[in-house]
């Protein structure tokens, strides 16, 4: 039986190295990213590419200004400074909950329901995401929790009981994404081809890519390469 799935791809470092993976996993693979009016619009741009460079087929979804209409997050609103501590940058929904100023309030519930509705119209059992619950932010829509029970309500509501989110990387921490890439023999083109500044800076090469290198996601980015290093030059990944 033919094996489908359906790729969840921002162009961001985990959806690139979850797009080899799926390609290592399926027979057939198609991409589909979003335009929800993000300040780091140059990871659409890293996806197309990663799209042509693997050959799937690639659909953007644009949804338009809903996500800066809905509330002030740093990735739709300029004027919100990205901070691991929101208190104070005008992201009342992140600072009650303890969450970083970049957190955009019901994104993946968005986001993964249109992409498994673009799965179900092209028979993809499979929906692969990147999701990560190990990341430092503790987004609450990147949980085990939230994947499991938003698999069964899709089940439910596109009326496909066997579909699946898959989320390879749901308990791997930076460093093991990166091992993972790795192993995938891909590591060079997350490296070049994928975006993780929340400033959509690509100026600046750094052994990990291009970023800023002093936003939260930079950083983040960057102790996961370092640790990742490490723990190749002593033969433990």
């Amino acid at each position: 039986m033919t094996t489908r799935a359906m790729v969840c791809l921002s162009g961001g470092q985990d959806s690139g190295t979850c797009l080899y993976w799926a390609l290592s996993e399926f027979d057939e693979v198609e991409a589909v990213s979003f335009d929800y009016g993000q300040r780091h619009r140059v990871e659409l741009g890293c996806a197309a590419d990663l799209a042509r460079r693997t050959g799937v087929r690639h659909d953007v979804l644009s949804l338009g200004p809903a996500f800066r209409q809905l509330g002030g997050s740093s990735l739709t609103d300029e004027a919100i400074d990205s901070r691991t501590d929101a208190t104070d940058t005008g992201n009342v929904y992140a600072e009650r909950h303890g969450l970083p100023s970049s957190f955009v309030p019901g994104r993946n519930v968005v986001l993964l329901g249109y992409a498994a509705t673009l799965a179900a119209v092209r028979g993809a059992g499979h929906l692969v995401t990147g999701v990560c619950s190990t990341d430092d932010a503790g987004y609450p829509d990147c949980r085990v929790e939230f994947v499991r029970a938003y698999e069964g309500a899709l089940r439910q509501a596109l009326d496909e009981p066997d579909f699946r989110i898959v989320a390879p990387l749901l308990e791997m921490t930076k460093s093991e994404t990166w091992g993972l890439a790795s192993r995938l023999g891909c590591i060079d083109e997350i490296v070049e081809h994928t975006h993780t500044c929340y400033h959509g800076e690509r100026e600046e090469r750094f052994d990990w890519g291009y970023g800023c290198g002093r936003c939260p996601a930079c950083r983040t980015r960057e102790a996961g390469w370092k640790d990742f290093v490490a723990s190749s030059s002593s033969g433990r990944s």
